[in-house]
């Protein structure tokens, strides 16, 4: 019993330590895999990770630092990881198009997943 209770211990603990507490919870693994890695990096372009509902589906906003660029465009995700569209930056509102419709005017916002702190 003493050993059954040491190994779930044990196991929650390392799952714990995995965690990234500046990443909000119930995003898909390689959303957070995703952000994790690019958090880690300080030459890294992306200021924040935000989702929003877009076209009936949960996507992911990978917002550039402007802190480090201008007019960087903001990479829209979906849940498995795959880009869908490039929005924003320079070209301006000629580029908010994103599988047929405008981004900006028609995603709604839900949360912030992460901010570069």
């Amino acid at each position: 019993m003493k050993q059954a209770f040491v190994f779930i211990l044990s196991a929650v603990l390392i799952v714990m330590s995995c965690h990234n507490p500046e990443i909000a919870s119930g995003v898909p693994s390689c959303i957070y895999k995703d952000i994790n890695e690019i958090s880690k990096d300080p030459q890294s372009f992306v200021g924040s990770v935000k989702e929003y509902q877009f076209k009936g589906k949960v996507v992911y906003a990978y917002e550039p630092d402007t802190r480090r660029v201008a007019d960087g465009t903001t990479a829209i995700k979906d849940g498995e990881c795959r880009t869908l569209c490039h929005v924003g930056g320079f070209a301006g509102p000629q580029n908010n198009q994103c599988n047929g419709g405008n981004f900006f005017t028609e995603a709604v916002f839900k949360r912030t997943i992460w901010e570069k702190k």
